[in-house]
């Protein structure tokens, strides 16, 4: 307006500087043509003069006042860009800037801060400052303010001595990190604060913790059911409240194992997952999924009709999951070295938001270590297994090879120094040898077949067989020992029975070792029974005697490798031969199992599964 009104008056001084100078140029030539005096001629000649002068000022200061609006018409117009410039970077910034007065009402809202605080500007201009402090530090919030206020430092950094937070729109709470400054205005103090959500870091930081926390207790111990347990509580309560994990035995689902270290509330659902035991390969679970496709399953918000779709349709396993109250799920594969070992589901049950997909990229990192951890426990307990087998091999050899060996020494010492002179004598150390030299081709050919079976390639040729035809093979092996013991034998295995698919040499191995067992057991005048019978898929052979039977806590025992039983001092062998047995029926899709009372004597029974081909098939 003051540069309007300037131009204003000298545009009127020109129109009244113009107006006189032509008043007085037909004044002056009026005065010229006219005879009058000289001196009228002098005060016109000088009026002029001072009109020129005036008109020379006028248009100088013209010049001069346009120059100043000029000045000033650039200045303004800096000064605007400028303004408009920092306007930007403002509104830009990634980082909340807020300005309030001194009543700490808020009168600058950044673009930044309404993406952090979730406000528009217009909604929050006006309003105290305390709508984006969480209540329990409202209070002391006024008073750091007025110390500000009165210190002489015009800007600090918030928070330097205690974490800060925010709270965003919906009442929620973030960390983050602020500098503030102060501008003294005529109206009074101006606060400007940059404030930046740290959320992201403070997450990744405490992630960086928890994880060397898991190697550190993950590195505790190499035991690989205590490495188990670890694994299934290590989640809890960092990443969920609740964690099942499926364990894989080579490509079938074999174990469950649940945590039992999160809320009261959860541990009862937990034990009941856990006791229905593994989910099957129909089972419509996702974590079936999860092991086919090694890929992660994130399950935001868990609704009743998803568990209705992906839980095991059995009713206790059903009833756990809805008990378990879950809201969000991650179930994410265990995969080390190109192995899967499993599936880890971890269950959100009191969590404010839904896992994300950060929160899946942290779980697939937590299972990367989990699987680690699985695989150098059990790498670990197959190096102590091989290690055990090889000195109990050891044992075996030093030990029980050592009596034949030496019975073979002795006999061919007798017969090559000092000979008996009848040829029965003769016969019978030749005899001793023999059976020696079988014993210990017996003691050989079992650790054999013991490694091949911990390895997977016990060599089994399976083919359509009548097993009385297997049966009558055993006992021919064993006629003279029979004899020798004076012990009755007696065969109860119909012809007529289904024709079983089986490797009968592998068989007959069994029925060898169950009978011989029987016949070492069985005092002189017993019996031994051997009996077979068909059921809708298998046959089912047993073996029972007489003898002095095996106490009820060796049982469970009897079908260990290198077990022998501690109630009887017959030692002869490895205690490898049931052992044996049980792998190769298991090989054949069968079980074996033990019946036996102490005084009265013992029944071993397996089954054999039936062949598809028919009886006229088989010769």
């Amino acid at each position: 307006m003051p540069l309007i009104a300037n131009r204003s008056v000298i545009a009127a001084l020109w129109a009244a500087l113009a107006a006189a100078l032509g008043a007085l140029g037909v004044a002056l030539a009026a005065l010229w043509r006219s005879p009058g005096p000289r001196a009228a001629s002098l005060v016109i000649a000088v009026l002029l003069l001072c009109i020129a002068a005036a008109l020379g000022y006028a248009i100088a200061r013209e010049r001069t006042v346009n120059m100043r609006v000029r000045h000033l018409q650039d200045v303004e117009h800096d000064l605007r860009a400028s303004e408009a410039k920092f306007a930007g970077i403002l509104d830009i910034a990634a980082d909340a800037i807020i300005t309030v007065d001194v009543a700490q009402r808020i009168a600058h809202f950044n673009q930044g801060a309404e993406r952090i605080f979730g406000y528009a500007a217009r909604d929050v201009i006006g309003r105290p400052l305390e709508m984006l402090i969480p209540s329990r530090y409202r209070v002391a919030h006024g008073g750091h303010m007025e110390r500000f206020a009165a210190a002489a430092h015009a800007s600090r950094r918030m928070g330097e001595r205690r974490e800060i937070f925010g709270l965003r729109n919906g009442d929620v709470e973030f960390p983050a990190e602020a500098s503030i400054s102060k501008l003294p205005t005529p109206a009074g103090w101006l606060f400007t604060v940059v404030l930046r959500d740290i959320t992201d870091r403070v997450r990744i930081e405490r992630q960086q913790r928890f994880l060397a926390a898991v190697g550190e207790q993950l590195a505790v111990s190499l035991d690989y059911e205590a490495t188990v347990r670890t694994v299934a509580n290590l989640a809890v309560p960092e990443l969920a409240d609740a964690c099942v994990l499926d364990l894989l035995d080579g490509d079938q689902l074999t174990r469950r194992v649940v945590s039992t270290c999160g809320p009261e509330r959860v541990r009862e659902p937990l034990a009941a997952l856990a006791e229905a035991g593994p989910i099957g390969p129909d089972s419509p679970s996702r974590v079936i999924d999860v092991l086919r496709t090694r890929q992660a399953d994130l399950v935001p918000v868990v609704t009743d009709e998803w568990l209705e779709a992906h839980t095991d349709d059995r009713p206790n396993v059903s009833a756990a999951w809805r008990a378990l109250g879950a809201r969000s799920l991650m179930i994410v594969p265990l995969l080390a070295r190109e192995r899967a070992f499993g599936a880890i589901t971890l269950v959100a049950t009191t969590r404010e938001r839904p896992y994300e997909t950060a929160d899946l990229v942290f779980a697939e990192e937590i299972a990367r270590r989990f699987a680690l951890a699985l695989e150098n426990a059990r790498l670990y307990h197959a190096a102590r297994t091989a290690t055990r087998a090889r000195d109990e091999v050891l044992g075996v050899v030093s030990h029980d090879l050592q009596n034949p060996l030496s019975a073979i020494t002795m006999g061919v010492h007798v017969l090559t120094e000092q000979p008996p002179a009848d040829v029965d004598g003769r016969r019978q150390l030749l005899r001793m040898i023999s059976e020696s030299a079988a014993w210990m081709q017996r003691l050989i050919r079992d650790l054999l077949d013991m490694s091949a079976l911990e390895a997977g390639r016990l060599s089994v040729e399976r083919r359509p067989e009548r097993a009385h035809a297997i049966v009558a093979s055993a006992v021919r092996m064993l006629e003279s020992a029979v004899a020798e013991r004076g012990v009755a034998l007696e065969i109860s295995v119909p012809n007529d029975l289904p024709v079983i698919d089986v490797d009968a040499a592998r068989i007959e191995q069994v029925l060898v070792n169950l009978l011989g067992n029987a016949i070492k057991f069985t005092a002189s005048g017993g019996r031994i029974v051997v009996r077979a019978s068909a059921g809708p898929e298998a046959v089912e052979l047993s073996v029972a005697d007489c003898g002095i039977g095996i106490p009820l806590e060796e049982q469970a025992h009897v079908f260990e490798r290198y077990y022998r039983a501690r109630h009887t001092t017959r030692r002869r062998g490895a205690g490898l031969g049931l052992a044996i047995a049980k792998g190769i029926i298991e090989q054949h899709g069968g079980r074996i199992w033990l019946q036996s009372t102490v005084g009265e004597g013992s029944v071993f029974s397996f089954t054999l599964p039936l062949a598809h081909a028919t009886a006229a098939s088989v010769r």
